[in-house]
């Protein structure tokens, strides 16, 4: 892939738009909005909890091309300070954002604090595979009628397995509650394309 145009965001302007980041169709209900923010950097992806019991193959491709194309741009994919929005050929007029992954403090029954993979699993599975160490945006404080909305895995890592194709029977997370949407952290809200915006414009 190839970015023709890239600009970066600080930490602050990073922690601000987060704030304003809504739950799905709930334009109201903000998670942040008090939230303790933190970025972690040099991050270990095995103190990092999935939550996802699968990646896709074609999505690490995607990842790895990404990378590739940002560091052309003197910009470390494992390693941001902030968010960058970027553009490719074909992609968005408006561009893209991309942010560190976003870590939230989950307590859990019976337990202390879990560090839930919310936005980002493919990367942080990437950094883990490559034994490298990768900066998130840890959340503590979210208020806990609106926890993220899927549990840990319980398997930990050993229970992710890498999928050519997900079939429609296959558990992709186990959830806390249905219509477990409710509960989505839409980040879109915030942030320019920033979900989901591999499989419309960042080609492997």
């Amino acid at each position: 892939m190839r970015i023709t145009r890239i600009e970066s965001f600080g930490r602050d302007e990073l922690f601000a738009a987060l704030r304003r980041v809504t739950l799905y169709e709930r334009p109201f209900s903000l998670p942040y909005a008090r939230a303790d923010l933190t970025l972690l950097e040099a991050c270990s992806p095995d103190d990092l909890a999935p939550t996802q019991r699968y990646v896709q193959r074609s999505e690490l491709a995607k990842i790895a091309h990404l990378a590739a194309a940002l560091g052309e741009h003197d910009v470390d994919l494992y390693a941001l300070q902030g968010f960058v929005r970027f553009w490719t050929p074909g992609g968005p007029d408006e561009g893209m954002d991309l942010l560190p992954p976003v870590v939230e403090c989950s307590r859990e029954p019976a337990g202390p604090c879990v560090k839930l993979i919310n936005d980002g699993m493919h990367r942080v599975y990437s950094a883990r595979a490559a034994r490298r160490p990768i900066t998130v945006v840890y959340v503590a404080g979210v208020p806990d009628e609106t926890p993220y909305y899927a549990y840990p895995n319980a398997g930990g890592w050993e229970n992710v397995e890498e999928l050519e194709e997900i079939s429609e029977q296959f558990a992709k997370k186990h959830y806390r509650l249905e219509p477990h949407r409710s509960l989505y952290r839409d980040f879109n809200t915030a942030f320019r394309n920033a979900t989901g915006f591999r499989a419309r414009a960042v080609e492997a």
